[in-house]
């Protein structure tokens, strides 16, 4: 069965490259990709590359909407959006030969109603009896956009559907309290979370045993160079790859959400499921965009994972 990926902040996102950004100065650009992207949208890309099949739902609107759509259909992924009335917004991307450096301007999300709210409840309601898993990715810091985020996990819930949980702020909040399967934060989302810098390992490992508490059984802690942390309640792995070149980091997090989320779709135990997030998510920094990740790349970099249970300490 395939795996839903829902977006409720899309976006087209630009990749341009510059020689040099001069202030003042008029400089010219040469555009490298453009895409559909959001959260879950570059998590269903990755998920079809990595050969699982997906249908990814969420908002899209206007013109730019429609590209994404147009897109995204085209790498293989199955499109179920709600049309809402205003338009999807543009990322862009622009990487600097000069100096190395990659500048991220990300528009805000685009507003929707309360009956477009409404709508993406009910397209989730009817999509998730065709599923095996269910991604919910995104931000927001409105009650309408955390209501919204707290009724499809427990939509998930009430038909069987394990939910991965990828969020920040409001969102992650009434996420976490309806209970899902699984959640995944990075190191900021999670200091956000419990109020506190999160700056010592053991913290970390704390933090992630309490939302184990909870109710939820898989909880990771995406911390960029320094790996991933996960644990299910019984034990608790880090996962390591260190990569001397680094070309990208923009979606990183989306390819080892995905990467995740297919090791769980095979049924792999917790360590192979830390490898494969942080393999795919080390696999994204060797390409331009977000989530084109290739399956060889992964396979290869699999076994250069270094893995290591944290608890029970051995």
């Amino acid at each position: 069965m395939p795996i839903l990926t829902v977006t409720p902040n899309p976006a087209v996102d630009k990749v341009l490259r510059v020689s040099q950004l001069k202030p003042g100065e008029a400089t010219r650009a040469t555009v490298q990709a453009l895409y559909g992207g959001g959260k879950g949208n570059n998590a269903a890309r990755a998920l079809v590359r990595l050969g699982a099949a997906v249908i990814a739902t969420g908002f899209q609107g206007g013109h730019t909407g429609a590209l994404a759509i147009e897109r995204l259909t085209a790498e293989g992924i199955q499109t179920e959006f709600v049309l809402c009335a205003e338009p999807t917004r543009t990322s862009l991307l622009i990487y600097e030969e000069a100096s190395g450096a990659v500048y991220a301007l990300y528009e805000p999300g685009q507003p929707v109603t309360a009956e477009e709210m409404a709508a993406l409840r009910e397209r989730v309601q009817r999509l998730l009896p065709r599923v095996s898993w269910c991604l919910l990715c995104g931000s927001g810091q409105t009650d309408a956009v955390a209501a919204l985020f707290g009724a499809i996990v427990a939509q998930a819930r009430a038909y069987g559907v394990p939910c991965l949980l990828d969020s920040s702020g409001a969102a992650l909040r009434a996420g976490i309290a309806a209970t899902p399967f699984g959640v995944k934060v990075n190191l900021d989302e999670l200091s956000e979370y419990v109020g506190y810098a999160l700056t010592e390992p053991a913290a970390q490992l704390q933090a992630l045993q309490d939302l184990h508490a909870r109710g939820i059984s898989l909880v990771a802690l995406s911390r960029g160079p320094n790996g991933l942390l996960a644990t299910d309640g019984v034990e608790a792995w880090e996962g390591m790859l260190v990569m001397e070149r680094v070309v990208n980091v923009v979606g990183c997090g989306d390819s080892l959400l995905a990467g995740m989320a297919y090791a769980l779709s095979q049924g792999a135990d917790l360590p192979t499921v830390v490898r494969w997030g942080v393999a795919c998510g080390a696999a994204n920094t060797q390409v331009i965009g977000a989530g084109f990740i290739r399956r060889e790349q992964v396979e290869r970099l699999l076994p250069a994972v270094t893995l290591k249970r944290v608890f029970p300490s051995s």
